[in-house]
């Protein structure tokens, strides 16, 4: 039973990177320091079917959008408030779009077929360089993206 893994990355790295809260966006985690400015990165966290029919699927496909600042790059304060802030731009503008591309319906904000929208911040080695990081875990429920097979 494959999934549209691919599309559902590409969809949230195109849009983040199109927000203009980040001066990077990858998929997968980097191999090398990001920089100093504010860097992202997305991966999956899991996947679900959480409704099948004889010819269709609603899954959830939990994505982690993982922001990036260099512990250095300013105060502690300018970093804290600055990932604060972005948190909260990126969520109010997922929670206010129906539209994320590919079979991507919506954000599971509440987390009705599992685990909610949720950001959890905490510190990452990235070759030698210290960073604040914020890890938003994104359930997004999507339609029809697996492929039913006998």
């Amino acid at each position: 039973m494959p999934f549209a893994i691919k599309a559902t990355l590409q969809a949230i790295s195109s849009y983040i990177q199109a927000s203009g809260y980040v001066q990077k966006s990858t998929i997968g985690e980097p191999e090398s320091p990001p920089g100093e400015r504010l860097a992202a990165s997305v991966y999956m966290g899991n996947i679900s079917i959480v409704s099948l029919t004889l010819n269709t699927t609603i899954e959830v496909h939990t994505v982690i959008l993982r922001l990036y600042m260099d512990m250095l790059a300013e105060p502690t304060e300018g970093i804290e408030f600055k990932l604060a802030e972005v948190v909260s731009g990126i969520f109010h503008d997922l929670l206010g779009e129906y539209d994320l591309g590919t079979t991507i319906r919506n954000v599971d904000a509440g987390g009705i077929y599992g685990s909610p929208l949720r950001a959890t911040w905490g510190y990452v080695d990235v070759g030698g360089k210290m960073y604040r990081i914020v890890d938003m875990s994104i359930p997004l429920i999507v339609d029809d993206s697996a492929v039913l097979a006998a």
